[in-house]
């Protein structure tokens, strides 16, 4: 792994000029708490030119990826930069039917970027920095992978019983790999970037472009932790992207030409937004939004 531990001095300038906004005058969001994400002004700061949303896509019933612009025309729904996925598919964030006429499929993971999209948008990402060899990500500290322990498990599909010992052990040592934290003390006991009054903590990491691409966090056995970063910006502040924990879509802050540039990648979903577009799940003004258990 490449990644350095950086702390959170490099993203001091996202927490002031987030913490300006929310304080300002025609603020749309508190200063804590998980409000504070609801437009795109309270994930990235305001000074850029332009701001796009990339949307993560939605699954079908064999795991294929579907756009949302597929699953809106197949409801006859719209597809804008405030779009919410339970107006545009009639589905719960869950998967679960709202309406009759509700898109068969899975909605998007919540997970962050997948990979292949994480890796068409940092190589757009890469033109348009002069730091392309210093960038900085930020992975939300509360990941279990990051921690280890108990809350970590595997499946296996090894039965106690009849399986051979040789692969049971294999198993349980993998098993044990798995639980050991991500980083060492100085990282998971070290400072943290938070936003949001603390709402949201950052490790702040030290990379390249191609860490962004691919990042590898963890590697046990065969297996790779490669989960998106939740924040990402180069040296020279040129653009910023986030990734807020449990959305279905990625904000990207930069300059007129980068935006202009993500809009038109075929391997990206993308609509603009501007600093006061709303992203909570009643913030589409468009779209009818079905009757939601318990709101």
């Amino acid at each position: 792994m490449s990644l350095e531990f950086a702390g959170p001095e490099p993203g001091r300038w996202i927490v002031e000029d987030l913490a300006r906004t929310a304080a300002g005058p025609e603020a749309a969001s508190t200063v804590a708490g998980p409000e504070a994400a609801s437009t795109v002004a309270g994930q990235v700061p305001t000074g850029f030119a332009a701001y796009a949303r990339i949307f993560h896509p939605a699954a079908d019933d064999d795991g294929r990826p579907v756009r949302w612009a597929d699953v809106a025309a197949a409801r006859g729904t719209v597809l804008h930069g405030e779009a919410q996925f339970t107006a545009v598919s009639g589905l719960s964030e869950y998967g679960e039917m709202l309406v009759e006429d509700a898109w068969e499929g899975e909605p998007p993971s919540g997970t962050g970027m997948p990979q292949p999209d994480l890796a068409a948008l940092a190589g757009i990402l890469a033109r348009h920095t002069s730091t392309p060899e210093e960038v900085y990500l930020g992975l939300w500290n509360g990941f279990a992978f990051i921690h280890g322990g108990d809350a970590v498990a595997l499946l296996s599909a090894a039965d106690e019983g009849e399986a051979d010992p040789a692969v049971l052990a294999g198993q349980r040592a993998l098993e044990e790999e798995a639980k050991k934290p991500a980083f060492g003390p100085e990282v998971i006991g070290g400072p943290t970037l938070d936003l949001a009054g603390g709402y949201r903590s950052y490790y702040v990491f030290r990379g390249s472009m191609e860490d962004l691409a691919n990042p590898l966090w963890k590697r046990y056995g065969h297996i790779e932790e490669r989960q998106s970063p939740n924040l990402a910006w180069p040296a020279d502040r040129a653009w910023l992207v986030s990734s807020e924990l449990y959305e279905d879509s990625t904000i990207v802050a930069g300059s007129t030409e980068l935006v202009r540039e993500l809009s038109a990648a075929p391997g990206l979903e993308v609509r603009t937004v501007v600093p006061g577009s709303r992203l909570d799940l009643h913030g589409d003004r468009i779209n009818p939004m079905p009757e939601l258990p318990g709101y």
